[in-house]
């Protein structure tokens, strides 16, 4: 119930009730919400402070509003720790999801200016380059570039399309060959929030517009030798990340 002696703003507190609902069950994914003055009827609040709540409910991805139709709820966002690595296959089963890979590309190419730099190669040496992209219950939400040098990108390449064959999930990381040298030691990863241009729209189903985030990530042998470059373009109605960060001791 509202308490108008709580010290939490009003409008945070019918936020809260719809957080709950939602949790609990009593708002599932893709129903209606009651609307803005049924609200203010039942709380006895006014349309601003209703409007607010709904506001920031949307904003955070709780709602989603449909022009002319109303505001409904959203289905839950994709959690991905950045703590430690996760696969692809095992985040998207960790939400209840059915996890697929389509390969896109996959072959060899002279590596630019920019790719040689960050694999630490001579420009113009061939890498591989596989483009994948990944889908959550036959939906696409991830579209990933990855560069390899030919020492592991050729055997990666291969897996790749035999695992795509089989119906098999995968990140480029389970398909590496695990013998010396090849085995993956540290991570660099950088994130942005972006909006989606033309090509990115009609590859991940999404408007113009819309938000994304983009991953970039160069994992390291532990002779901090290059093995990796991976842009990820993830969508951003359908991806949360979360991180554990510790407070300095004083």
């Amino acid at each position: 119930m509202i308490s108008l002696n709580s010290p939490t703003p009003l409008y945070q507190q019918i936020k809260d009730i719809l957080r709950h609902q939602i949790e609990r069950g009593e708002l599932e994914p893709g129903s209606q919400i009651p609307s803005e003055r049924e609200i203010c009827q039942r709380y006895n609040l006014s349309r601003t402070t209703v409007r607010q709540a709904i506001n920031e409910a949307a904003a955070e991805g709780l709602l989603y509003r449909v022009q002319g139709k109303g505001t409904f709820v959203a289905k839950p966002k994709i959690a991905q720790s950045l703590f430690r690595m996760t696969s692809f296959k095992d985040t998207i089963r960790a939400r209840g999801l059915t996890p697929s890979i389509q390969v896109l590309e996959a072959h060899n190419l002279p590596a630019d200016f920019e790719t040689a730099k960050l694999l630490n190669i001579d420009v113009h040496e061939e890498i591989t380059r596989i483009v994948l992209l990944g889908y959550a219950d036959r939906e696409p939400i991830v579209y990933y570039h990855a560069f390899l040098p030919v020492a592991i990108g050729k055997e990666v390449a291969q897996m790749a399309q035999v695992w795509a064959r089989e119906g098999k999930a995968f990140s480029t990381y389970d398909l590496y060959p695990r013998r010396e040298g090849f085995i993956p030691h540290i991570t660099n990863q950088t994130f942005e929030a972006a909006l989606a241009d033309k090509s990115t729209a009609k590859i991940l189903g999404i408007k113009v517009g819309d938000p994304i985030f983009i991953v970039i990530s160069i994992t390291y042998a532990k002779d901090n030798r290059p093995m990796e470059f991976k842009r990820a373009i993830y969508r951003g109605d359908k991806f949360k990340f979360n991180i554990v960060r510790q407070h300095p001791l004083f």
